[in-house]
């Protein structure tokens, strides 16, 4: 699969997570697990200029699936946020 697939099918989960997250509901599981996947697939193709901020976006990812796993909703909630966030940065400063 190319990168550009990967990050297409990628930001659609995500939105579904966002979705859920914005009606304060626990995402589902098989979203936050295809969601873990697309990132470590994803992270085959990262250029050294941003490895290391997709690495620690892949970390908050895995917290965020273990939080879903635990039904820790406030824990899925602020992780979410965070990676929103760190997706906003680094799109805004590395072009992809």
């Amino acid at each position: 699969m190319s990168f550009s697939s990967l990050k297409k099918e990628l930001d659609a989960v995500f939105n579904t997570i966002l979705d859920k997250v914005a009606t304060g509901e626990m995402p589902e599981m098989g979203d936050a697990q295809s969601f873990v996947r697309l990132i470590t697939r994803i992270q085959t193709f990262a250029d050294d200029d941003w490895a290391d901020e997709y690495e620690d976006f892949a970390q908050l990812a895995n917290q965020f699936l273990h939080a879903v796993k635990k039904q820790q909703l406030q824990d899925a909630i602020r992780l979410v946020e965070s990676l929103n966030d760190a997706k906003s940065y680094c799109h805004r400063d590395f072009k992809m």
